[in-house]
């Protein structure tokens, strides 16, 4: 009975080598073969699958359409071989990938208890860091971690993975003690300062990149890189600022501790707009568990943050989403 599968992972090896190479002679040097070996290996490739995968017409051959498509899913398929071979070939007793991994300090508050857990189901060799999240970005690209989750828009790449953990909306945060409504930022620039996150944050730079758009400029006197920092402020009656419901759970509100007795949310007048936390991972590293983690992460958040929502301020709820 024929398998119906037309290649083996060899020639899929050989195709990748020879476009992350540039060329044949330097594949075939990088796999140590021939070059007529990598040509022939290719070419019995392309007639297997009736597709023409590389323009040899160009120097260095160029991918054609239909090559960029199979390029892509050849590099997951190898990584995930990569994986399953690493995993059940390993002598007996080595130690499996340290896998590390930096997440946003509002997710790590948030649902760090119960992520660590899952992580601990998944992987028995792990670390993880928080901090601010242009760091983790770069630390993922240069390979000091191995999966972040990130409120920084990530350079878009097929070898990268990745998947939206939660889309929440930017709201108002002002003291407990306000009376009325919000029908303006500026007219809150008159009676308070505002309490704004350090520039070198992202979700600071962020909130600065969309006061711009509105032609709003608050005055720069309260500049601040943590939410706790700044809801301490707050709740002391110094001001008000813009930040996310997830981040609001840092100052230690839970589902019995009601947020109008620390302060009072509004939603930001006229145009709303958003903040994405999304996971991140090489595609080719480390098999499915970036998806697991994601997936997991997504559950936490449905079963211990969005209760608090409900409980407090439940006309966000529409505005919040998982994935």
């Amino acid at each position: 009975m024929q398998s119906g599968i037309h290649f083996d992972l060899k020639a899929l090896e050989v195709f990748v080598v020879v476009v992350e190479s540039g060329g044949m002679t330097a594949a075939g040097q990088r796999l140590g073969i021939t070059q007529s070996s990598v040509s022939q290996t290719l070419s019995n490739l392309e007639q297997a699958l009736n597709l023409q995968l590389l323009d040899r017409s160009q120097r260095p051959p160029m991918l054609t359409p239909g090559g960029r498509q199979f390029y892509n899913r050849a590099r997951t398929l190898l990584g995930e071989a990569r994986d399953l071979s690493q995993e059940f070939c390993k002598p007996r007793g080595e130690p499996i990938k340290h896998i590390r991994i930096a997440l946003v300090d509002s997710l790590a508050t948030s649902i760090g208890a119960g992520l660590l857990a899952a992580i601990r189901a998944r992987t028995t060799n792990w670390s993880m860091v928080t901090g601010q999240s242009h760091q983790h970005a770069d630390a993922l690209l240069s390979r000091r971690v191995d999966i972040i989750v990130s409120d920084d828009p990530v350079e878009k790449s097929p070898l990268l993975y990745r998947q939206r953990i939660l889309r929440e909306p930017f709201v108002l945060v002002l003291p407990s003690n306000f009376k009325g409504s919000v029908h303006s930022l500026r007219n809150l620039l008159v009676g308070g300062d505002f309490i704004r996150y350090s520039n070198t944050t992202v979700i600071g730079r962020s909130i600065e990149t969309q006061l711009e758009k509105w032609g709003i400029q608050p005055p720069l006197r309260l500049q601040l890189d943590n939410t706790f920092a700044i809801m301490s402020l707050i709740m002391a009656n110094a001001g008000w600022t813009i930040t996310t419901p997830l981040c609001l759970l840092q100052s230690g509100l839970t589902e019995d501790k009601k947020f109008s007795q620390a302060f009072r949310l509004f939603p930001i007048p006229g145009e709303e707009f958003f903040r994405e936390l999304t996971m991140i991972a090489r595609v080719d590293d480390l098999g499915l568990l970036p998806q697991q983690l994601a997936e997991d992460s997504m559950q936490l958040l449905k079963a211990s943050f969005l209760p608090i929502i409900e409980a407090n301020v439940p006309w966000l709820l529409p505005s919040i989403v998982l994935g």
